[in-house]
This record gives structure tokens, sequence and C-alpha cells, in this order.
């Protein structure tokens, strides 16, 4: 590979990975979303299920102190109302979904990269301005993407456990033993 082509692929290189971690972030945002709409769900319930209970001691006067069973009902209907409309204008599970689909469309960009450099670094393109070309196609549509939407929002939480799950647990790599116990064997290469 020559050097001008080199400083392409680098280049390529640079924007595969910016895309790889684009991707994985959107996911994990995605399920840090649908975790925290599971445990509100829960709490919910808890409190929707204790503020009935007390509603309903309230009305046999269960305790000898009047003012307990109101003011609970009272302070767990406050709560059940808080955690009903925290999130009535746009639902946990909506914003996951909007990650979900960010992620995916930054997933084809990184695999259209991935398939150019397989390309470079194969042979198939040889002629640096066939390169140029592709990678310039490819940034126009990458502009589109970021330039036409904007992306959904993520956290440093979700930026933690992507780069847990790229860096550490290598989410992006796939190694000789998967390849043999997944690729059927009329596929594998000896």
């Amino acid at each position: 590979m020559n050097e001008n082509i080199k400083v392409q692929y680098n280049l390529l290189v640079d924007r595969y990975i910016k895309m790889a971690w684009t991707h994985k972030i959107q996911e994990v945002q995605a399920d840090l979303y649908i975790k925290e709409s599971i445990k509100l769900k829960r709490w919910v319930a808890i409190v929707n299920a204790l503020t009935t209970t007390s509603a309903i001691a309230s009305l046999f006067s269960i305790f000898e102190i009047d003012w307990i069973v109101p003011t609970l009902t009272a302070v767990l209907a406050a709560i059940s109302s808080y955690l009903t409309f925290r999130y009535k204008e746009k639902s946990l599970e909506e914003k996951a979904l909007e990650n979900k689909k960010y992620a995916a469309k930054c997933r084809n960009f990184r695999n259209m990269y991935e398939a150019l450099l397989t390309d470079i670094m194969s042979g198939a393109i040889a002629d640096i301005k066939e390169i140029v070309a592709k990678r310039e196609k490819l940034e126009g549509k990458e502009n589109e993407l970021f330039c036409g939407e904007t992306a959904p929002h993520t956290t440093e939480k979700a930026v933690e456990l992507a780069s847990k799950a790229l860096k550490v647990n290598r989410d992006s790599q796939t190694n000789a033993e998967e390849i043999k116990a997944i690729l059927p064997l009329s596929l594998q290469i000896s």
C-alpha cells in the first residue's frame, strides 16, 4: 500500500471508529432508557398499590389516630402523580426507540466504512482517485445524517458503558472461536 493510500486508509479508520463509538453509545443509551422505564413502572405500581391500600384503610378507619392514614394517602398520591407525569411528555420507550433508530443509521455507516477499508486492504480498490471519490461520497452521506437530524440525547453513563463494551468486552470484534461456532462449515476458510 503506497503512502497516499495509507493516508486515506487512516482517515477512513478514524471515521470508522467514530461511527462505531456513536453507534454503541446510542445503543447503550437506549438500553439505559428501557431499564429506567422498567424501574419507573415498578415504582408507580408500588406507590399506586400503597395509595389504594391507604385509601381503603381510611374508609374503614383501621387506625385510631385519624390523621395518619389521610396524610399517608396524600403523600403517596403526590409521589404517584409525580412518577406518572414525570415522563408524560415523551416516554422513556420513545426516547429508547429514537436512540435505537439513530444507532441503526450509524451502524450502517460503520459497515460502509468497514467495507471500503476491506476493499482497500484487499486491493480491490487501489486507485487513489477512486478511494477519495468513495470516501467523499460516504462523508457527504454522513454529513446528511448529522446535519439532517439531531442526534438523540446521551448521558455520561452511556459513554462509560459503551467504552467498556468496545474496549474491554470488544463488542465490535469477532474472534476465531465465535466464527467456528457460528459460521456454517461450508462458508469457513481454512
